[in-house]
């Protein structure tokens, strides 16, 4: 009776045993093999998750006990499969023997039947018929034994067969992974029609060529940069907030055009910003403060949480002095706007 084919059972201490013997990390295992180190551990501790099945896991682990020079008895516990397989053979040799002795006795009955067809022919007949009866013994354990071991190689080549095609399917994407296409994108440019040649009337009379204007190349202009020196202090304009927000140690200015803007306190530290159209700046100091610009209407300044407005559009230098607050101090580096 044929048992279906099972998995043997990982002997996991085996194979950390000998892997330490040989003086082996499972990092350096896992590059001989071409497995991860995580499949490695799980070899050895028993766990299955980093594998596709069981088959997968059965196979990677043959693998490694080759390159450990493991026997498959010392590396894996086969159970019943491994009992049944020595009944077989065991089953099989025991055939051998008997058919063995069988032929034993045939051929000793010939020699003796030989012998006695020397002396008495009538005798040879009776020799015949007795030993008849052997030879059919002998014919059918020959069929028998034919009939089982061609079976039990079918089933095993099967079983080997599912096996690699199982263990083929699942190790795929290791050993052979999927090449990326690459997508060719073609663009194509099209191009202007090429005007048309007219031909010209013979009849009609040929215009008077026009000599074509000769335009002169202009060379765009350098962009404008900057200057980081300070505009000129010249008289300033004060001006003082009605209703203060904020403290009076601090100045919000933001450029229109670009251009550079200096800040001078009341200890005469100057501090000089380069701005860009739509940049602003914060600007700490003692007051009072005196912001020079190139003109008052190219920057907005804002200070004490006020937006500074000038009678005089075209001051160019304001002197910025404190008011005292009518309310709590906000936190002096908020944005003023």
């Amino acid at each position: 009776m044929n048992t279906p084919n099972k998995l043997p059972d990982i002997k996991k201490e085996a194979f950390t045993k000998a892997r330490e013997s040989l003086g082996l990390s499972t990092k350096e295992l896992s590059g001989m093999a071409c497995l991860s180190v995580r499949q490695i551990e799980q070899i050895e501790n028993g766990e299955s998750s980093s594998f596709y099945g069981p088959q997968v896991k059965v196979t990677a682990a043959k693998k490694v006990a080759g390159l450990l020079k493991l026997k498959e008895e010392d590396a894996f516990d086969f159970g019943v499969v491994a009992t049944n397989k020595a009944e077989s053979k065991k089953e099989t040799q025991k055939e051998a023997k008997d058919s063995e002795k069988v032929v034993k006795q045939v051929q000793s009955a010939d020699a003796e039947s030989s012998k006695s067809i020397k002396t008495n022919a009538p005798e040879k007949a009776d020799n015949v018929k007795k030993l008849s009866p052997s030879q059919k013994a002998i014919d059918q354990r020959n069929q028998s034994a034919a009939s089982k071991n061609p079976k039990r190689k079918l089933y095993i080549l099967g079983g080997v067969a599912a096996a690699l095609v199982f263990s083929i399917i699942n190790l795929r994407p290791l050993f052979f992974p999927e090449v990326v296409k690459e997508e060719v994108v073609v663009m194509e440019q099209t191009q202007a029609a090429a005007p048309v040649d007219v031909p010209a009337d013979p009849k009609a009379t040929p215009p008077a060529s026009t000599p074509e204007p000769v335009v002169a190349a202009v060379a765009p202009a350098p962009a404008a940069v900057p200057s980081t020196e300070c505009p000129a202090d010249t008289a300033a304009v004060s001006y003082k907030p009605d209703a203060p927000k904020k403290a009076g140690d601090m100045v919000y200015l933001q450029s229109k055009t670009a251009q550079t803007v200096c800040v001078v306190d009341a200890s005469g530290k100057t501090q000089n910003k380069t701005l860009e159209a739509g940049v602003g700046t914060s600007v700490y100091g003692k007051p009072p403060l005196k912001v020079l610009t190139s003109g008052a209407a190219q920057v907005d300044i804002y200070y004490q949480g006020v937006k500074v407005r000038l009678s005089n559009i075209t001051a160019k230098n304001i002197l910025l002095e404190p008011a005292e607050l009518t309310q709590p101090l906000a936190p002096t580096d908020s944005q003023f706007r």
